[in-house]
């Protein structure tokens, strides 16, 4: 039973130093914090100059339609060479030579 009592006690005193510590550092970061704390700019007193509103539809977007008539062009070229090149028929036809060279290998093997 002092086995489990001394556990217990080890239990207890390190959850206790591992919250103490964990104090001292959130109240040494706050004091840090007060004591390096930036002041917020002072604005300026003058008055801004009005400033010049440009609407959103005014926005030139010819640039941004070219881009991106390209990009489609390309990811649709792109598809058609994935189809055309056959890369899943391969894995259609079955187990390949490579499959049945270490077939024989391992039948080999286990007639030894």
């Amino acid at each position: 039973m002092s086995n489990i009592m001394d556990g217990v006690v080890l239990l207890v005193v390190g959850m206790v130093t591992l919250f103490a510590a964990m104090a001292l550092l959130i109240v040494a970061m706050g004091v840090l914090e007060r004591v390096f704390r930036t002041r917020p700019p002072v604005p300026d007193k003058e008055e801004p100059g009005e400033a010049e509103t440009v609407s959103k539809l005014a926005i030139d977007t010819e640039e941004e339609e070219i881009v991106a008539s390209i990009a489609v062009a390309l990811v649709k070229a792109r598809s058609l060479d994935i189809t055309r090149s056959g890369l899943g028929t391969t894995l259609e036809a079955g187990r390949g030579l490579w499959w049945a060279m270490r077939h024989i290998q391992e039948k080999g093997r286990r007639l030894r």
